[in-house]
């Protein structure tokens, strides 16, 4: 089959990775795919040292404007008419109502989106969210199928009328993980923090790797590491990404002191490989869907404070594999780092659950199975 791919960022978020992972699995699978894709980020260039052909959507973008999303729309009808794919498989909730309009207006075979955490769960004023819920069940109606990857976001999606038999759950899956040694992420860690060996060596490492915008709740770990540190000053927390709110986030920790405590590094190129360098893993995020930096966290046996939205519950099971908070809540998510900081033993405990648990229900192959199903299934 030929498959045209659209997702509107082209950074190397949990959305672009989806896409690539996907993508390479077809293409291994002897099938035909291509990305359309707004930007010229990190995800096109590692599709194509894939080998897989991209188009670069100009004009697609997150924020709302009316000129360049008529654009969008655009640019988006004239490559699928020109790709003519057998299956448009749609990511992110712009890319995906465009997409699925060019789609049935051009008669595409099978049209399928994936919702990765609906959006009219985000912070948003009411109209807006309102409006975002009707464009997400016009979405779900144009299409042919729409993949969720968890079961709270199954169980969101079949509340909209007239969607049975259009929703599917195929939960994310990945392979297992290569990371570097402890010492070795530790020493690449100095390269980008300025803390030497030696001052690692004596702190409790809380590890955060994540987008720096709204939805991944950065000001909440800040916060929450105020607090901490007044009890355990060793602790120091160091977050991986980028992001809209990098510059905002870094004023935050200017203001309360924090700067020998709270270290943002920008992207690091396969952050994940790094993870063993520390102690406590944290996801304070306001949204999402299924994390992979979850999985990879698991599989290193990390301990993990995380918050109970989206599918996060169905990855971490409360005080057996990890510990989990509610979400804009930095006093509960500072008590609960401090729990981990006070029993390592049970950190080892909730580490290798948590890695158990993810080899058991999260497998990368189950996930292409799936997605292959939804493509030929009537």
């Amino acid at each position: 089959m030929k498959i045209l791919y659209i997702i509107t960022k082209s950074n190397w978020g949990g959305a672009q990775r989806h896409v690539y992972d996907v993508a390479v699995a077809m293409k291994d699978l002897g099938h035909t795919p291509i990305v359309a894709l707004g930007g010229e980020g990190i995800l096109r260039k590692r599709l194509e040292d894939a080998g897989i052909k991209t188009h670069i959507l100009s004009s697609l973008q997150r924020d709302i404007s009316v000129s360049k999303d008529t654009s969008s729309a655009v640019e988006i009808f004239k490559i699928v008419r020109r790709e003519r794919p057998d299956v448009l498989h749609l990511h992110s909730p712009k890319a995906a109502g465009l997409g699925a309009l060019a789609g049935r207006m051009l008669s595409v075979k099978r049209i399928v989106v994936t919702v990765h955490g609906w959006s009219f769960n985000d912070s948003r004023p009411i109209w807006q969210r309102i409006f975002i819920t009707f464009v997400s069940w016009l979405t779900i109606l144009l299409a042919h199928k729409t993949i969720v990857l968890s079961e709270s976001e199954y169980n969101a999606g079949m509340r909209f009328p007239f969607v049975k038999g259009k929703i599917s759950l195929v939960p994310l899956g990945i392979k297992p993980p290569i990371f570097v040694s402890i010492d070795g992420a530790r020493m690449e860690i100095t390269k980008h923090t300025g803390l030497t060996s030696a001052d690692i060596g004596k702190k409790i490492m809380i590890g955060c790797i994540t987008e720096m915008i709204p939805n991944k709740g950065v000001i909440y770990l800040i916060n929450a590491m105020e607090q901490i540190v007044n009890q355990y000053p060793s602790a120091i927390a160091v977050i991986i990404g980028n992001g809209d709110e990098l510059s905002k986030m870094n004023m935050l920790i200017k203001e309360k002191k924090l700067e020998n405590n709270i270290y943002l590094t920008g992207y690091i190129e396969n952050a994940h490989e790094y993870i063993k360098a520390f102690n406590i893993f944290v996801l304070p995020s306001v949204k999402e869907g299924l994390p992979y930096v979850i999985m990879e966290a698991a599989y290193a046996s990390l301990p993990i404070v995380a918050t109970t939205v989206g599918g996060i519950p169905e990855m971490i099971e409360d005080m057996k594999s990890g510990v989990l908070v509610q979400s804009r809540n930095a006093k509960e998510l500072a008590h609960a780092i401090s729990f981990m900081i006070e029993h390592p033993a049970m950190r080892r405990e909730y580490g290798n659950n948590a890695r158990e648990n993810m080899i058991k229900k999260f497998s990368f192959e189950a996930m292409i199975s799936g997605i292959s199903e939804v493509y030929t299934r009537p």
